[in-house]
């Protein structure tokens, strides 16, 4: 029996989703592709139950359309500024005689590294593993078969604010899906755009929300910080509305059309005409007056950002250089203004298709998007992590486990 994945990124602005079954081969074959207006969430998290409950809910019935299985192992990104991370470390003893490590010593030392004191109200999404040592020495991927006294690990642990997690679980299963699992946003992102050599060298990777903006660090192929900035594109498209002293609606097509992020690039001569935009408006403008406007915004997000590299507390090696993704991209000019603003190489992220199949053209066109990055890594997490479903209740009771002990 074939298996479907689906994978559902939920931005405040749009929600995009991708439908693969995987087959006998192991191949993963695009049946459907999506792409809608989102409502009920804000800066990734779900304000508003009933506006969020009916369009999902026309979601699922267009997705059952093509089969009930659609609906039944559903992977979901989370993007909250709310959500934590930080390392953690567990210990165990080898338990045999003949000191050969085996997966229940892998088990315990990874249930020890679980054991961290969370804040109240907050659970956590994901625990993973970095490295383990045995007996002192590190760097070891699998440790297995090896001997030794004494296993560690090191791990990353994401904690969310477990209020926002159960209503929006809760709210899916209530409209039909069964979720498989929940991943954040970056690392989502990273997982369908990063390639091994840029995780191995330091990469860091910066995915440009409508709402938020979250970015993740890889350090020899280890995921090391991770965070979301509630500042997105939205922020832009504000400022340009109230610069302009226009409507939002107008701001955001005039965005999309005649945005740039690098200010200096632009002609002081280019001149936008605002009745293009709204028929009642006839000022002029220069286009590089709209673009100092992003690239101001811009600036401030890229310099967070750059905050939170220091804050390590340390030098951040990245040879690999900044690799951006997301809608927020497609903006001209993207790339030079963060190579400025970040000091390191950058380029944009575009997700790697060749690990599916994807027959149809216009799906193709729609999924050789940075937009669908977290989309399409949130099926590839599916493809990672298994099958089995996980209803809300699972997750309450993880929650309630980690505040009675």
């Amino acid at each position: 029996m074939s298996l479907i994945i689906t994978g559902l990124d939920i931005g405040s602005s749009q929600i995009k989703g991708v439908v693969c079954e995987k087959r006998k081969d192991g191949q993963l074959s695009v049946l459907a592709v999506v792409k809608q207006p989102s409502l009920g969430f804000r800066k990734g998290v779900l304000v508003d139950r009933e506006e969020a409950t009916s369009v999902l809910r026309e979601l699922v019935l267009d997705l059952q359309r093509i089969s009930k299985k659609t609906t039944q192992n559903v992977f979901v990104n989370t993007n909250s500024a709310y959500i934590r991370v930080r390392n953690s470390r567990g210990i165990a003893a080898v338990a045999r005689a003949d000191r050969e490590i085996q997966q229940d010593d892998i088990d315990r030392v990874i249930q020890a590294s679980q054991a961290v004191k969370l804040q109240p109200n907050y659970m956590v999404i994901h625990n993973i593993t970095r490295e383990y040592f045995v007996d002192d020495i590190g760097d070891i991927y699998d440790p297995l078969g090896m001997t030794g006294h004494r296993l560690e690990v090191s791990t990353l642990v994401v904690e969310a604010f477990a209020p926002q997690v159960t209503l929006l679980l809760k709210t899916l299963e209530s409209v039909g899906m069964r979720v498989g699992g929940l991943i954040f946003n970056p690392l989502a992102a990273a997982r369908s755009v990063l390639t091994k050599s840029q995780r191995e060298l330091g990469v860091l990777l910066i995915d440009f929300g409508f709402d938020s903006t979250s970015f993740v660090i890889y350090e020899e192929n280890k995921a090391s910080y991770a965070k979301t900035i509630p500042i997105g594109t939205r922020h832009i498209t504000n400022d340009i509305a109230m610069g302009l002293k226009i409507s939002f609606e107008s701001a955001e097509k005039l965005k999309l059309t005649h945005g740039y992020a690098f200010a200096k690039d632009i002609s002081r001569k280019d001149i936008i005409k605002l009745s293009e935009f709204d028929p009642s408006n006839k000022n002029e403008i220069p286009k590089r007056f709209v673009a100092e406007i992003i690239e101001v915004r811009l600036a401030e997000i890229l310099e967070l950002v750059n905050n939170e590299l220091k804050v390590l507390g340390r030098s951040i090696q990245l040879p690999a250089g900044v690799v951006i993704t997301g809608g927020g991209t497609k903006l001209p000019g993207m790339t030079e203004l963060v190579k400025q603003e970040l000091k390191f190489h950058t380029q944009v992220g575009f997700p790697d298709l060749g690990v599916f199949e994807v027959m149809n053209p216009t799906h193709k066109e729609l999924l050789d998007d940075p937009e669908f990055s977290t989309a399409l890594g949130l099926v590839l997490f599916g493809n990672d992590e298994g099958t089995k479903p996980m209803d809300a209740t699972d997750w309450v009771k993880q929650f309630v486990k980690n505040l009675f002990p």
